[in-house]
């Protein structure tokens, strides 16, 4: 197998892999391009960010089974990472675990005129979802519709939250 027919199958492996620690599969993906491929596996973790250590060992571990199943014909590069706090929403599930958040979702085709939207996603079903768009539009989009939704991030939010965590435990170990 080359090419997206071997991605089933090696998306079967990570998922059992990853299931193992505590975190599930994002996205598989083979790409091409100046003569190498990539493997790229995302991860993600539903009670909080995945760790540096959980990437590294569920890469040790989906080489190794990879290497013995071997469902990828000739020489690729594995990538493993975290989904991260942009992440991709990917399958009807992930719209409907963030049903509530801010998105930007780019179409490959028109959606009532338009390719690109802003907004919070409102709810989701098996083949589409609702956006409540940033100019108060509200838009059903099919998932076949979609190229790629991310998370937006509040980082001035982050940032402000995350200097208050620090100030806090600053100030708390100058206590003690």
């Amino acid at each position: 197998m080359t090419g997206p027919d071997a991605v089933p199958a090696v998306r079967v492996t990570c998922e059992l892999i990853a299931a193992g620690h505590g975190l599930e599969v994002v996205e598989v993906q083979l790409s091409s391009g100046a003569g190498n491929r990539v493997l790229s596996v995302t991860l993600d973790r539903l009670d909080g960010p995945v760790s540096l250590e959980q990437v590294a060992q569920v890469s040790e571990e989906i080489s190794r089974a990879l290497d013995i199943e071997d469902p990828i014909e000739g020489r690729y590069t594995l990538e493993v990472s975290s989904a991260g706090i942009e992440r991709a929403l990917v399958r009807p599930k992930d719209y409907r675990r963030f049903a509530g958040r801010e998105v930007n979702v780019k179409c490959t085709r028109g959606i009532e005129g338009r390719r690109n939207f802003r907004g919070t996603i409102t709810s989701a079903g098996d083949e589409s979802f609702v956006l409540q768009a940033e100019d108060a539009e509200v838009v059903e989009i099919p998932y076949t519709a979609v190229g790629r939704t991310k998370l937006v991030v509040d980082w001035d939010a982050v940032l402000r939250e995350g200097s208050k965590k620090d100030f806090k435990e600053q100030f708390e170990g100058e206590k003690t």
